[in-house]
């Protein structure tokens, strides 16, 4: 079973980061992952930070979505996602995820949960 490494860069603008709970789930030619929680025990989805996760799943195929939320806990739950790439550690294989977007209710269209399309 592949590792794959998911790197989760948070913008670099003022109050881009969250204190909420980011889950992600991945989408590929040969199926999907369940819903994994992204949390490495460090303080995670600071302003300009990349944070880095490796799950050991089934063989996805190449993908082409993830779904990305978060579950709006914590003082600061607004999040300002810039992308997320994905690498397959096994076939050498890497995707981009693009984003630029707030998952925030109070801000851009309200939403904390979305889907990205692969670049």
């Amino acid at each position: 079973m592949p590792d794959y490494r998911i790197n989760v860069h948070t913008g670099n603008i003022n109050d881009a980061g969250t204190d909420s709970n980011v889950y992600i789930a991945l989408f590929g030619s040969d199926g999907s992952s369940d819903e994994l929680q992204l949390d490495s025990g460090r303080d995670d989805f600071e302003r300009g930070q990349v944070d880095t996760f490796t799950h050991t799943l089934k063989n996805l195929g190449d993908l082409y979505r993830v779904r990305i939320r978060h579950d709006n806990s914590g003082h600061w739950p607004g999040w300002f996602l810039d992308r997320i790439t994905v690498r397959d550690e096994d076939a050498d294989k890497e995707w981009a995820f693009p984003c630029a977007k707030w998952l925030a209710l109070d801000e851009d269209d309200q939403r904390i949960d979305r889907f990205l399309d692969l670049a």
